[in-house]
């Protein structure tokens, strides 16, 4: 499982609350579907902060040098980086490393939409393989 600490290790310049401990159980840029415990990757066709928070995100890469939205509360964890999309292959390959090397009963799902390529959401599996995320084999 992805945590707050491991993402803040990656990505140490940060805005809002720190939620050591904290379990992110998807990370995606999609905000067509639930984000519930999620971090949400800002980079897509659609970059939507805040229909992220009201899908259930609770934290978020975030551009640097991009201001940072009013309606952002204090408590929601922002990782300033420098390449939103670049960080995000970045956490993904950290991810795979340690799913390689633990293996956890509850995993995180990467998930990216490019919306682009006719509306379709993939999910990343561990093995490198795309997944339909509606087939219920997606990520755990």
């Amino acid at each position: 499982m992805l945590l707050y600490d491991e993402v803040r290790k990656k990505f140490p310049e940060t805005k809002g609350i720190r939620l050591p401990g904290l379990p992110f159980l998807v990370v995606s840029n999609s905000t067509r579907m639930g984000m519930e415990k999620g971090l949400y990757i800002p980079v897509g066709d659609e970059v939507d902060l805040f229909r992220s928070i009201e899908k259930g995100a609770i934290a978020s890469l975030w551009p640097k040098g991009e201001e940072i939205p009013s309606y952002v509360p204090n408590h929601f964890p922002l990782f300033i980086v420098e390449d939103v999309y670049r960080a995000y292959l970045d956490l993904q390959e950290s991810y795979k490393q340690n799913y390689n090397q633990e293996k956890w009963e509850i995993m995180t799902k990467f998930i990216f939409s490019n919306e682009s390529e006719q509306n379709q959401t993939n999910d990343v599996s561990m093995k490198g393989s795309l997944q339909d995320p509606t087939d219920g084999m997606g990520g755990e």
